[in-house]
């Protein structure tokens, strides 16, 4: 594995640790600070907002790490032409 897809990987770990601490305690001011029903309103699997919020909030992370996944792949593939000529 080469030193980019390292770095991205770990950058992409990192991301995701960060979000999901970020994530968990924001859901966590909101139950303390508004309550229980404010709490479950945000977590309302139709509350658009809070899932676009959620969903950018994890992106960045998502994509380092599948980026890196598909530097390794091509990394490991054979680099011989797809159609061989027949002599």
């Amino acid at each position: 594995m080469s030193i980019l897809t390292k770095a991205l990987r770990l950058v992409g770990i990192i991301w995701l640790s960060v979000a999901g601490l970020l994530i968990v305690s924001s859901h966590l001011v909101v139950l303390h600070m508004d309550g229980f029903w404010a709490f479950v309103n945000l977590l309302n699997p139709w509350n658009v907002a809070n899932g676009l919020t959620l969903d950018l909030t994890v992106a960045p992370g998502l994509l380092l790490r599948m980026a890196a996944d598909q530097l390794v792949a091509l990394s490991s593939q054979d680099h011989s032409p797809a159609i061989r000529p027949a002599y």
